[in-house]
């Protein structure tokens, strides 16, 4: 949960500060939202 979370916020950082220079930028945003969207879930309470 704590990885996919950090690695969430890595992505869309990537995502965002690339987006100038590389057509990726959309794909890391994406994944990275993806990411936090599912440590999110992870963490709820079930």
């Amino acid at each position: 949960m704590i990885t996919s979370f950090l690695l969430g916020i890595f992505f869309t950082i990537l995502g965002v500060s690339r987006r100038k220079r590389n057509f990726l930028y959309k794909f890391f945003i994406v994944l990275g939202i993806i990411l936090i969207l599912f440590a999110v879930y992870l963490a709820r309470p079930h």
